[in-house]
């Protein structure tokens, strides 16, 4: 019945999922720990390269050298 469940009841830390998965909001602190964490980057080094090419994951991950290219 709950459709909107609180995103920290996990029990291993948050359980944040960022709303689009495609670009990363390197405004919300939330946001950034998460892409940090999935993209195994410090988050200095991810707002950054946010900063740098834009928010689209997929244009960030070849910033930082991570990741296939096509």
């Amino acid at each position: 019945m709950a459709t909107n469940a609180s995103p920290n009841e996990s029990g291993s830390g948050s359980s944040y999922v960022p709303p689009d998965l495609t670009e990363i909001d390197a405004t919300d602190p939330e946001a950034l720990k998460y892409w940090a964490k999935t993209l195994e980057t410090p988050e200095d080094k991810l707002r950054r390269a946010v900063e740098k090419v834009g928010p689209i994951v997929q244009t960030v991950k070849e910033e930082l050298g991570i990741g296939g290219v096509g």
